[in-house]
Order: structure tokens, then sequence, then C-alpha cells
């Protein structure tokens, strides 16, 4: 009898046991499924700006909404299945996820783009960056965040102490168990192509807008959005990549490309001064037709403008302008949302630096910041400069806002065409109208703006920034002066790199009625190429007075090296010869717009240029990413 209610109450107490431990789990699972969707509204309210639009998008996106759930939900999986611990667990996942979204924010601010797959490799960059970030934090919100922290650290050991459905603990069979599932559920969603998410993703009508990563963001969410674009972070060889391959296509190019002579618009008894300069975001804030300028704010680039430049880019990116300019490689033919600079040049890259050594000249890379962004300090000794001139040797500069002036980049271009004798190639990159465009930047604003359809936020944004572009005409004025009375011939590329970021979503642009209000998501090719063009200017104090350089009226900048060998009367290697072939059928080329000579625009590149156009991109894999069997023949004199 003893025996029998001994087992009876041991029996009772198994079944108690288990009763408790599948409420602790039922437990375990509630509060996890609610915090996550708590934290999956925080981080969108904080990416967005707000709860409402938060609430119009999982309302009107909810596949997008239930798949970023479902990653961010496995994401607390894996670390509890790490910790053991929901708590511990909460706190790591809240302190991840939230600091991926600050860091999101923070680079969309400073750089007009998201966090990206591939910003998780650079992390280097991360690390120089945060002086800068940690700089422009308040300080009160981030001693409440370390308060908090320790609170929270507190109040964990309280509740610990307190309730035993906080101290459920899994199995080492059941955590490992727990890893395997988690873990290959979350490798699946980055790989999901090669796994049945992709059929999953379908039906769902998920779709990667890679053409245009603020959509993108904006409908599929932050997590999935960052998953969908792992897929970009590999280039593949062009299906039948070989050194056959690139011989014969080397064989085309000669074939139907006839060896040109150098000439020049003008005789020349000495080389040229070749001065690009890639103004930061500099473009014409009076195509914003219902906006009242009081002011010209650009008078000397409009004497002088060229034509028009059709950056890959909008908002950032710079260096990707940067790589075109110089490599005259197209990153219509990169993942869209890559760098570049950054990813893919990793060995010798002939550049215009290169080549322009090649022929005799200094080629000297000046910009007034960190040398480590966009790893210039790294690719500049790889595409062939001699010297970079960065922040550090800008001693006593002037600062114009929370940036060196344009003013200051003349004097380093004046003093290096003084002090060297031989010819120079000089890249400026400017930095003064970076954004964001703070409302008391300038003390004073030289050009006043009237607009009844801005915003006040909008306006502020558009007057600094327009003070910008005031301030980059005068320095451009006054340097051309300076090489009219010259007597070294010199020719000057003056050029914006992308538009300006005015305000989140495209604002101020759709307040002023130059796009419509989808965002990107329905423009016409027509604002798409709005969107994508600055003003260009090719400028030489030789050029005899109404005679200019015969070429495209939109012109991307991979196009543009041999143009200014034609005006600097230079021999063109084999590759910038093909580059104007290909410029005279399609001469701008970028992911979302392309034009013909006529002005023409087009989504797609016509059929009859497809062959000329995979014959560019095969050899872009090849000098970039190949093994760069057609260098020799390409650069060769």
């Amino acid at each position: 009898m003893f025996n029998y209610n001994r087992q009876s109450r041991q029996k009772v107490k198994e079944q108690r046991k288990k009763t408790r431990v599948l409420l602790q789990l039922l437990f375990v699972v509630v509060v996890s499924m609610f915090i996550t969707g708590i934290l999956l509204v925080t981080i969108e309210s904080f990416i967005r700006g707000n709860f409402q639009e938060t609430k119009i998008w999982f309302t009107e996106n909810r596949n997008p909404f239930l798949l970023n759930y479902v990653i961010l939900y496995t994401i607390f999986l894996v670390l509890f299945g790490i910790s053991n611990d929901l708590l511990i667990t909460l706190l790591m996942y809240t302190i991840i996820i939230g600091a991926l979204t600050v860091i999101n924010k923070f680079k969309f601010l400073f750089l007009g783009e998201y966090l990206y797959p591939w910003d998780i490799l650079l992390y280097q960059q991360l690390f120089n960056l945060l002086p800068q970030l940690i700089g422009d934090v308040d300080m009160k919100i981030a001693g409440l965040v370390v308060i908090g922290l320790v609170i929270s650290i507190v109040f964990i050991i309280f509740l610990k102490k307190r309730i035993v459905f906080l101290n459920f603990k899994l199995t080492v069979i059941s955590r490992v168990g727990l890893l395997i599932v988690s873990l290959s559920l979350l490798v699946s969603f980055f790989v999901f192509r090669q796994t049945p998410l992709n059929q999953l993703f379908t039906n769902m009508q998920i779709e990667n807008r890679n053409w245009n990563q603020a959509v993108n963001y904006r409908i599929n969410g932050f997590l999935l959005s960052f998953v969908l674009n792992t897929e970009s972070t590999l280039v593949f060889a062009p299906e039948g990549y070989s050194q056959e391959n690139i011989s014969e296509i080397l064989a085309n190019i000669k074939a139907s490309t006839p060896k040109k002579q150098a000439h020049a618009v003008q005789m020349l008894l000495e080389k040229p001064n070749i001065i690009f300069i890639m103004n930061e975001a500099f473009w014409d804030p009076t195509l914003l037709s219902s906006v009242k300028f009081s002011g010209d704010p650009m008078p000397a680039v409009r004497q002088n403008q060229s034509g028009l430049l059709l950056s890959p880019q909008f908002g950032g990116g710079t260096a990707n302008i940067e790589f075109e300019a110089l490599t005259g490689l197209n990153v219509s033919f990169l993942p869209a949302g890559s760098i570049a600079y950054q990813q893919f040049i990793g060995q010798p890259v002939p550049s215009l630096a290169s080549v322009l050594s090649n022929q005799g000249y200094e080629s000297i890379g000046i910009h007034p910041y960190y040398d480590w962004f966009w790893s210039r300090n790294k690719v500049y000794d790889l595409i062939g400069f001699s010297e970079f001139i960065s922040l550090d040797q800008f001693k006593d500069a002037q600062y114009r806002g929370p940036y060196i002036g344009d003013n200051e980049v003349n004097k380093k271009i004046l003093e290096k065409t003084e002090q060297i004798e031989k010819p120079v190639f000089i890249y400026a990159v400017t930095m003064q109208n970076h954004g964001p465009y703070e409302k008391n930047r300038y003390s004073q604003h030289e050009i006043s703006i009237e607009s009844k359809e801005l915003s006040e936020n909008s306006l502020y944004s558009l007057e600094t920034y327009t003070q910008g572009v005031v301030e980059a005409d005068q320095a451009f004025g006054e340097l051309i002066q300076y090489y009219k009375n010259s007597a070294e011939p010199t020719i000057i590329i003056f050029f914006g790199d992308h538009l300006p970021f005015l305000g989140s979503d495209y604002l101020a642009y759709k307040e002023a009625g130059y796009i419509n209000n989808e965002a990107g998501e329905n423009w016409s090719l027509g604002e798409y190429h709005r969107m994508r063009t600055t003003p260009l200017v090719i400028w030489s104090n030789y050029l005899e007075s109404g005679q200019k350089l015969e070429m495209p009226s939109t012109i991307s900048p991979s196009f543009l090296a041999p143009y200014i060998f034609d005006l600097a009367g230079l021999e063109q290697p084999l590759f910038y010869q093909f580059l104007q072939q290909f410029s005279k059928v399609l001469p701008g080329l970028s992911v979302p717009v392309k034009t013909d000579p006529q002005g023409t625009l087009y989504k797609e590149t016509p059929q009859e240029f497809k062959e000329m156009e995979d014959m560019y991109l095969r050899l872009q894999y090849d000098i970039l990413l190949g093994k760069q069997h057609s260098v020799e023949e390409l650069f060769r004199y």
C-alpha cells in the first residue's frame, strides 16, 4: 500500500513537472512572439519616422510584414538556442537588432544609402566612422540608453529570482535541435534562391527591387530587404568567359574600331593639364519650376555648360560615379547597391590616373575628407594615382558648415599645377555641399527662395543646399578665370556626382512637383532621367570663342575619357576607342534609364545594341574581377 501511494505521488509530481515545463514553454513562446512584434513595429517606425507610416506599410504589404516577422523571430530562436535563457536572450535580441537599426538610420542620414549585407564585411569603415557618428549623437539620449541597459540587467536579475517561468531551460538535445532548425531556416533566407523559399517568395509576390533600393526598403521592410540583397554580394563570370572568348572580343573591336590618330580641337605644343572636379551633389535647383529663386545660383556653370551627366546614383554613393569616370567601367553591370571601390577593386585596375601617368602626367587625387572614406586610401594606389591629398593635408583650411569649403580645394589644385613642371592630371572630389542640409549651416543666404508648395523643413533644406551651389559655382568661376590667364593649356571637367538628398522619401522633389508621389515605384523614364542628371562642363583655356567639343548631350561618366583625350590631343588606347564607339549608340547607360544620342530614353537596352553591351560587360568582368586577359591589349599604345 505504501509503495503504491509513493508511486502514485511520484506520477503526480512527474505530471505536474511536465505540465509546468509545457506552461513555461508556452510562456516563452507567447512572450517572445509578442516582443518580436513590438520590436518589428518599433524598428520600422524608427526607420520610417513615425508609427503611422509603419501602420500604412503593414496594412498595404502584409506578406513582406509577415516575412520580416518570421526572419526576426528566427533570429530570436537562434539566440535562445545559444543562451538558453529567456531574459538574457531578449536583452541580446533587442541590442543586436537595435544596433543594426541605428546603424542603418545613421548610414542613411550620412550617405543617403541603407544598410546592405556587404556593409557587415566593411567593419573597418564602420569603426572609422564611429567618431563622426558619435559626434552626431545626442549625448542625453545616449546616456538614457546606457541607463536603460543597466536598469534592464538589474531588472532581469530581480525577475529571475521571483518568476519561475522565466527560468525555463531547454535540455541539451532540445537546444541542439533548436539551433540546427533555426540556423538552417535563417541561412535559407539568405540563400533563398537555392531553397524552396524561392517558390514561396514568388507565390507571395515578394520582389527584390534592387534597381531602386529606396522603394525596396519602403515596401519590403528593413530585414527582408537586407536578406533579399544578399544575392547581390557576389558577381559571377559571364557564361562562356575564357581567354579565348576575350580574344574574340578584342579581335572584333579591332576590326570595327580603326586605330585613331591623336587629334585635338586645336593643335597644342604641349600636353594640357587635365583637372576633374566632381562637385558634391551639384545640381541646378532652379529646375524645381514651382520654386521662385531671387537669382541664378550657378551663373558660371550655366554659361559654360556642355551637357548633362547621367549619374548611376541618387543622393549618395559618390564613389560609384568616381569609379565610372576614372575607370571607364559601368556600375550597371554590378549588383545594385554595391560600391565598386569597397567590394570589387582588389587588384590593379587601369584608370585615367594610370593611363595618363604612362603618357607623362603626374596623377593626383584630392578629397578634403578622411582618406579611408570609400576605401580611397587603398583604391587610389591600385588604380594608379601617385599622390592622394586628403583631410590631413588640409591644414588650417576654412570650413563652410561641417565640411571644408570648395575654395580650399581650388587652392590645392592651383598649388599643384604651379609646383609641378610636367602636365598634371587631378581628380578632385569636393565635400562642402554634402548633406544633410541643416537649417543653420550658413549665417546668410545669397539667394532667397519662395514656394507655397514646399513644407517648412523642405524650404530650409533647399535654402541651405542652394547656398552651397552658389559657393561651388563661385569657386568654379574663380578657377576658370585663373586658367584663362595661365600660359599652360588646361582642361577643366566639372560636374555634380548626383542630385542632393532633400528630405526623406524624395520629399522636396515631390512637394515641388518635380516627380510624382510614388517615390520611384511608378516613375516615368523622364522622371528617372531628371533624378539622375547633373550639369556637366568641359572647358579649356585654348578653345576659341564659341568652339565646343562634339559629344552627346547626355553622357555617363564611363564615357568621358575618350572625349577628354580628343580635346587634349592624346592618343587613345583601344579601350577608350571602344568606349567612344559605344557612346555613339548609347551614351547614357544606367540601370533605371538609358539614352541614345537623339535623347530617346529606354528602360532596357535596345536589341540592336545588345551584342555591343555584352562585349562591354565581358571586358569589364575581365578587367575588374577576372584574369585581365584583355588589359595589355586594351591599354597598349
